[in-house]
């Protein structure tokens, strides 16, 4: 079993194209949740709760749409490639993090223990559509 260019070409536009959609939306959410938090002023538990809240909803969105995204555009083997997203996207967040482990913060912790189970999920959503329309 031989792989066409074509078939590799689009399995790594898959890849490309399910991070690049995966960083659309985190980038923007962590950029306001830190406009939230401005260290300037003192900050209401509120306004800090929201911005957290705001900050891993946008990690867990852009996650499983980015899977999602590369299930449905690869030819074969979807669920490797939803999984090479996640460590994509895990190591990018630790190269923007200078990979440091500071459990302190939440979005640390998920963004390095959840972001390629976080990207699997929309992996297997996408797969089940996949083969819904197949059918």
């Amino acid at each position: 079993m031989s792989y066409p260019v074509n078939e590799i070409l689009r399995n790594f536009f898959s890849v490309v194209a399910g991070v690049t959609l995966a960083l659309v939306i985190i980038i923007p959410s962590a950029l306001f949740a830190a406009f939230l938090n401005n260290p300037d002023s003192a900050i209401p538990t509120s306004q800090e709760i929201l911005s957290t809240l705001l900050l891993i909803s946008g990690i867990v969105a852009g996650c499983m749409l980015g899977g999602y995204t590369t299930v449905k555009v690869s030819t074969r083997k979807d669920i490797i490639h939803a999984f090479i997203t996640g460590i994509v996207l895990t190591i990018l967040y630790a190269l923007e993090n200078d990979f440091e482990f500071d459990w302190r913060y939440p979005d640390t912790g998920i963004a390095y223990v959840g972001f390629i189970p976080i990207v699997m999920i929309g992996g297997i959503i996408g797969v089940r559509k996949k083969r819904i329309r197949l059918d």
